[in-house]
This record gives C-alpha cells, sequence and structure tokens, in this order.
C-alpha cells in the first residue's frame, strides 16, 4: 500500500544504540571467536528485549547477512511502481530496518528473524539513487521501503517516516560502525545501551562501535549521562547512557 509521506513532521522514534562490545569497545574482532560469546551474545538479545523497541536498523554491510550472497536478479516483466514510500504490510508491529542507499540486498523474503527477538517486517530506507527495477524488485516481494535523501542519506527524514508509517516509537540501531557513526553526527542517538563481554581485545584492524564516515566533519565530543550499570551473568556488563539534557 502506497501511503503518502508526513516526513515534513518533527516527531521521531526515540532512538537506542544497542551493541555488544569488549571491554575497550570493539565491535567485532578476535574477541567475538571466544568461548564466552555465547553468554554475550544471549545477553545481547535479552537487553534488547527489554528495551521495548519496535524495530532494529543496520546498515547494507550488515544485513548483507541477512539477505544473502549475490545480487537481485530482477524480474523484465516485473510492472514499474510510483516511486513513493510504500507500506506493505499495515498490521506489521515488528521491524527490521535496512538502510541501503543505492539498492543493493538480494532480498529473498519480506521478514527476518533473528536469535530472540521475534520475526520483523522488513523496511528499506533507499535514496534516490535506487533503480526502478530495484523499487519493483521490493514491491512485487512485499517489502517496504522508504526515500529518504536524493545523492546523499537523510537520516533525520528517515527516522519521522518511520515514525509517521510505521508507527515506531523506540528504534534501536544496531549496526556497524559507519552507520551507527551517522546517526551519532546526525544528532539522533538519545540512548546508548552496551553489553560488555569480560575480554580484551588488541586487535588494531577492528573498529569500535563508532566510526566517522569519511565524507564527514569532525565534531566535538558528545556529553552522556549514565543511566544504568548492570551485572549480568558470566561477568557480562550493561552499561545505558542517555543523551545529555
Amino acid at each position: 500500500m502506497s501511503v503518502e509521506s508526513k516526513g515534513n513532521t518533527n516527531q521521531r522514534p526515540h532512538i537506542i544504540c544497542h551493541m555488544e562490545t569488549s571491554i575497550n569497545g570493539k565491535s567485532m574482532g578476535p574477541f567475538m571467536g571466544m568461548p564466552q560469546r555465547a553468554a554475550l551474545a544471549r545477553a545481547y538479545d535479552e537487553t534488547f528485549l527489554s528495551l521495548g523497541s519496535q524495530a532494529w536498523l543496520c546498515g547494507r554491510v550488515t544485513m548483507a547477512h541477512f539477505a544473502g550472497s549475490g545480487e537481485p536478479v530482477f524480474d523484465a516483466e516485473a510492472p514499474r511502481v510510483p516511486r513513493e514510500d510504500f507500506v506493505a504490510d499495515t498490521a506489521a508491529r515488528d521491524f527490521v530496518v535496512a538502510v541501503d542507499p543505492s539498492g543493493k540486498l538480494p532480498w529473498r523474503q519480506n521478514s527476518v528473524r533473528f536469535h530472540l527477538r521475534p520475526r520483523a517486517h522488513l523496511i528499506e530506507v533507499l535514496t534516490d539513487r535506487a533503480s526502478d527495477d530495484y523499487v519493483a524488485y521490493l514491491n512485487q516481494r512485499g517489502i517496504s521501503y522508504v526515500f529518504a535523501g536524493s545523492d546523499v542519506l537523510d537520516l533525520p527524514l528517515a527516522a519521522r517516516k518511520l515514525h509517521d508509517l510505521f508507527g515506531i516509537q523506540v528504534l534501536t540501531v544496531s549496526g556497524g560502525p559507519t552507520i551507527n557513526g551517522s546517526f551519532l553526527h546526525a544528532g539522533l542517538i538519545d540512548e546508548i545501551s552496551l553489553v560488555m563481554a569480560p575480554l580484551m581485545d588488541d586487535a588494531t584492524d577492528t573498529p569500535t562501535a563508532f566510526l566517522r564516515a569519511p565524507d564527514l566533519p569532525s565534531q566535538p565530543p558528545r556529553q552522556y549521562e549514565l543511566k544504568s550499570a548492570q551485572a549480568l551473568p558470566n561477568d557480562i556488563l550493561w552499561v545505558r547512557y542517555g543523551a545529555n539534557s
């Protein structure tokens, strides 16, 4: 179902960046291969379920693990559809959001199931760089999508559309360091939730949870206030910070 966007409102979801890390803030690396990883992954999902989030969001690189390999195969006979926001399932209440500006992910289904989380309806965030073929590809598969930006992704607009079109009140950003950093750079992270493994990882070629994209200018450090710190089983620590008002 095509829906007229209400993206000109100022409402957006409360946005939480929820990540599993090493003690020194690594979001991936050798520490993920340690025996403690199983306990960390379970704690990460269990804490997610307590956040009251209706949707979790990742960038294209992370979502490739769920979409599968290869490239989308287009149906030459598929009719063209309007290049406007599309809500495929008006009854959906749980969502997974893929930020895929150019339209590259080869989805074969319109929902994702991840560990303990409920099966979630898929929403793609596109820019005008996505081809007509790809928009028709998503439409055919019952995958929802929104347009946010022409050449450059407009994250504030995307956040407002997720609120207005899908009723998402709490959005969890759990992507790679670049998409996390882009949300942080845009001033959209209201809360940071870190589930930390009792592991240090000194790898020099793996990122922390946030990374500024090369095309973004440097900004002063952002201050957050400690909301809670909770010791979980297996020496895992869950720390939550809120944006300093």
